[in-house]
C-alpha cells in the first residue's frame, strides 16, 4: 500500500430524493398554492378596491396575489367586503405560510444542507465500526455488495472505495456509503476505518492491484 493524507478522503451517500426532483415538486406546489389564491381573488374581485379608485383588472389581481402571498401587501389594493376579508384570513394567509415554508425548506436544502451533510458524514466516518470495506466496485465488487445486501447487511454499513465516478454512482444507487480514492493507498483505507471494519472485500480487478491493497 502507498502512503497519502487520510484527511483527503471523505465519505458520501446518495440522497434519497434527487435535488432536481425535490426542487421541481416544491415549485409545482408553490405555483399551485399561488394559483388557488389567484382564483380566490379573481372570483371575489368585487370585494377588492384600489386606492386610486380605478377598476380592478386581472393584472391588478395577479399583482395583489403575488404581493399578498409573498409579503403582507403594500396597501394599494385592499379587501373591503367581509367576504373578501374572510377569504384573505382563512384561505390566503394559510397559503402564504405554506409558500414561505416551501421557500425556507428549499433554502435549507440548497444552501445549508450541503454543509450539514458534510459535517454529518465526517462524524459517521470517525465513528465507523463493524462495517464492510469493499475495495473496488467492478463486476466482482458489485456482486459481493449485492450478495451482502441479499444476506441482510445494511447497505449503509458497506463502504465502497473506488476511483471511478461511474462506479461510485452505481454503488450509491445500491444505498452504500462510498469514498472516492485509490484503495492501494494507506490513507484511503485508514479513512475508511479499516482497522474497525469486520471485513475487507478486495475486488480491484487486477492481481497486482489486489496485492498492493492487501500488503
Amino acid at each position: 500500500m502507498r502512503n497519502d493524507d487520510a484527511d483527503h478522503y471523505r465519505l458520501r451517500r446518495l440522497s434519497r430524493t434527487p435535488a432536481w426532483l425535490a426542487l421541481s415538486w416544491r415549485a409545482l406546489v408553490a405555483l399551485a398554492l399561488i394559483g388557488i389564491a389567484l382564483a380566490v381573488h379573481w372570483f371575489d374581485r368585487d370585494g377588492l378596491r384600489q386606492n386610486s379608485g380605478e377598476p380592478v383588472t386581472f393584472a391588478d389581481i395577479l399583482y395583489f396575489t403575488m404581493i399578498t402571498v409573498t409579503t403582507v401587501g403594500y396597501g394599494d389594493i385592499v379587501p373591503v367586503t367581509q367576504q373578501a376579508r374572510m377569504f384573505d384570513t382563512f384561505v390566503v394567509t394559510p397559503i402564504r405560510l405554506f409558500v414561505w415554508l416551501i421557500f425556507l425548506g428549499t433554502a435549507y436544502d440548497f444552501l445549508l444542507k450541503g454543509v450539514w451533510e458534510r459535517w454529518r458524514m465526517s462524524v459517521i466516518q470517525r465513528r465507523l465500526e463493524g462495517h464492510v470495506v469493499v475495495a473496488g466496485f467492478g463486476t466482482s465488487g458489485s456482486e459481493a455488495v449485492s450478495e451482502l445486501i441479499r444476506r441482510g447487511a445494511d447497505p449503509a454499513t458497506i463502504v465502497v472505495i473506488d476511483e471511478r465516478a461511474t462506479a461510485l454512482r452505481t454503488a450509491e444507487g445500491c444505498g452504500t456509503t462510498v469514498m472516492e480514492g485509490d484503495a492501494t493507498r494507506n490513507a484511503a483505507l485508514e479513512a475508511a476505518r479499516l482497522g474497525k471494519a469486520r471485513a475487507l472485500v478486495v475486488s480491484a480487478g487486477r492481481d497486482d492491484t489486489s496485492i498492493l491493497i492487501v500488503l
